[in-house]
């Protein structure tokens, strides 16, 4: 049997966002089964940062579309025309595109290359973020896709109801990571954590206004947000406007995140939306209670309200305020989430999902 060569298609696997941790962590596993019938790589659009954010097993090929930072949909031809050369060059068999939006480069590859697209959608099926012609592509890998890949059982039903696709729609769940040495929660903590890239999305700005009625009434707390992006300028101004500079800090790009987990008394989200956010499984790794927004898809599927975290209607300022202030209150509550923060996990067993992810790259699922 030749190697089937499967390419995971990212836009730029450097950067430090969920989408690169889970798809990373998903490549490095499946080099980790030393498959000789499969060879795993990376194509991105362009690679910003010399070294990815999250470690690539070595194993692993890496390649570029471009050599430099590319971005627009005026070199649409080009950047397809340079893909199909990497695709031929390469011999890839199946490029998995771990945005949808990526699916316009690839799908016109299919009938001059013969190569495979499987679609992962990391977000969901009504969302649209930063680009309009999103929609567009999810019809068209619904036409055209050899496979789409959703993060929920809610967004398959969503993908078959609305765009009634002619290819399988599988539902893999990010995989829960396993820390070692095994976690022991800080009962003593006074620092809340929340991470992400700062954008629109992610709702920082929103975390701000609920930090605002938060933690002036608690001056020996502080609260710590792990990621980079393009909000930081607003962020900062709207952090000094409410003169929270010294409890609210950005701490941007950092490459301990895992001190930071085993640090923190709590986990907030205030995204106003996710596919199934790899930072709410990150916390319950590290057995962290968690307070986050009740978003479309995701949320609800992590985390047990009342059981290990409390979830609030998405955009309820005062309510968020409410509950995360109920966890600085309440320390027996934290540690009764902590120990909770198990239950109902056993669907993102990583051995269970990277078996899936191989039961379908070789055409078994």
């Amino acid at each position: 049997m030749n190697t089937l060569h499967v390419a995971f298609f990212s836009g730029d696997i450097t950067r430090s966002g969920g989408t690169e941790n889970v798809s990373i962590m998903i490549a490095n596993a499946l080099a980790d089964r030393q498959d000789p019938d499969i060879r795993i790589s990376f194509i991105s659009l362009f690679e910003e940062k010399s070294e990815p954010f999250f470690p690539i097993d070595p194993r692993i090929g890496r390649f570029t579309v471009y050599p430099t930072v590319t971005h627009g949909i005026q070199h649409y031809f080009d950047t397809v025309r340079r893909l199909k050369r990497i695709v031929k060059d390469q011999h890839v068999d199946i490029l998995v595109d771990i945005d949808g939006i990526l699916d316009i480069y690839s799908l016109p590859l299919k009938r001059s290359t013969g190569v495979k697209v499987i679609s992962w959608e990391h977000f969901n099926y009504h969302q649209n973020p930063g680009v309009p012609y999103r929609k567009l592509t999810r019809r068209w890998a619904a036409r055209k896709a050899d496979a789409i890949v959703t993060l929920t059982e809610a967004d398959k039903k969503l993908y078959e109801d609305n765009a009634h696709p002619k290819c399988p729609v599988i539902a893999i769940p990010n995989p829960m990571q396993q820390i070692t040495p095994e976690p022991v929660y800080d009962a003593d903590s006074r620092t809340i954590v929340s991470s992400g890239r700062l954008t629109y999305q992610k709702g920082f700005d929103m975390l701000v206004d609920v930090a605002a009625q938060v933690l002036p009434k608690h001056p020996d707390w502080r609260w710590l947000v792990l990621g980079e992006g393009e909000d930081r300028p607003m962020l900062e101004e709207k952090i000094a406007k409410a003169g929270l500079g010294k409890q609210l800090i950005l701490k941007g790009r950092v490459d301990n995140m895992a001190d930071y987990y085993r640090k923190a008394a709590m986990f907030v989200m205030t995204s106003r939306f996710e596919g199934l956010p790899m930072v709410l499984l990150e916390a319950k790794a590290y057995k962290l209670p968690i307070v986050s927004f009740d978003c479309e898809t995701g949320p609800a599927e992590i985390v047990i309200d009342g059981v290990n975290g409390d979830l609030v209607k998405t955009g309820d300022i005062a309510d968020m305020a409410e509950r995360v202030s109920l966890l600085i209150n309440d320390g027996e509550r934290r540690v009764r989430y902590s120990a909770h923060a198990d239950e109902g996990m056993d669907c993102f067993d990583r051995a269970s999902i990277i078996a899936q992810w191989n039961r379908l790259l070789k055409g078994d699922e």
